[in-house]
């Protein structure tokens, strides 16, 4: 039977969003704590507002690091899905039109 859609291609793409991407932005695991202990010396040696601009930072990009991941996971699912949907509805299709 010939598929109108690539749900192959689909599914690929999710498997690849999991080896290439959320591996990079789950790596910043092993990096962002240790930024944050930097906190505790910087309220001593520079100015206050300085510090309070690093602490927020390092942890709105811990925080932003931890949510793109999660929505990449929720991605790949969402394409898993999708791709299941395509097959199901080219299914259901073909057999409608007595395909097999």
């Amino acid at each position: 039977m010939t598929r109108v859609f690539d749900a192959e291609f689909v599914r690929r793409l999710g498997a690849d969003i999991d080896a290439n991407v959320v591996p990079i932005l789950e790596s910043t695991n092993e990096i962002l704590p240790v930024l944050s202990e930097i906190d505790r010396g910087l309220y001593t040696t520079v100015t206050l507002p300085m510090a309070g601009s690093y602490s927020i930072a390092t942890a709105t990009v811990t925080e932003s690091m931890a949510g793109a991941a999660e929505c990449f996971r929720q991605m790949r699912d969402a394409l898993d899905a999708c791709a299941q949907d395509m097959t199901d509805t080219d299914d259901a299709c073909a057999k409608a039109f007595g395909g097999n």
